[in-house]
């Protein structure tokens, strides 16, 4: 019971940190698409540390779904997908009708390109493994 409630923690540690870099990253993307602040020199360390941590949370959480009998996941990746659809959406509208006001940093397409994956191959595993 005692490793179990260790490794309830460790993925609880892991799901608030992926949980606030995502925040934090929507966040300074919108920031700097919009110009209220130049976040040029971070993105790219934002993009890298949300993207990595996103992996190793998504990573942890897939074995415990495979270990465990009784894994089950409540929350929903899903959310932070559409935020961050509905965000490249609202930026590629703005950048395609004002192109001298704003545009969309190789960053942020990365960072979207790789959420989209990530899920993907979550909901792939729990779909496999609840077959």
């Amino acid at each position: 019971m005692k490793n179990k409630t260790k490794n309830n923690y460790r993925l609880l540690f892991w799901r608030f940190l992926t949980y606030t870099w995502a925040i934090l990253a929507a966040m300074f993307f919108a920031l700097d698409f919009f110009k209220i602040i130049d976040c040029s020199g971070s993105l790219q360390t934002i993009a890298i540390l949300y993207i990595s941590i996103l992996g190793i949370f998504t990573s942890i959480k897939e074995f415990h779904r495979w270990k465990s009998k009784k894994f089950f996941s409540k929350y929903r990746g899903e959310i932070f997908v559409v935020i961050y659809t509905l965000l490249i959406l609202v930026f590629i509208i703005l950048s395609t009708l004002y192109p001298n006001e704003y545009s969309i940093r190789g960053e942020f397409t990365t960072t979207y390109l790789a959420i989209l994956g990530i899920f993907a191959l979550s909901y792939n595993s729990k779909y496999l493994k609840n077959k």
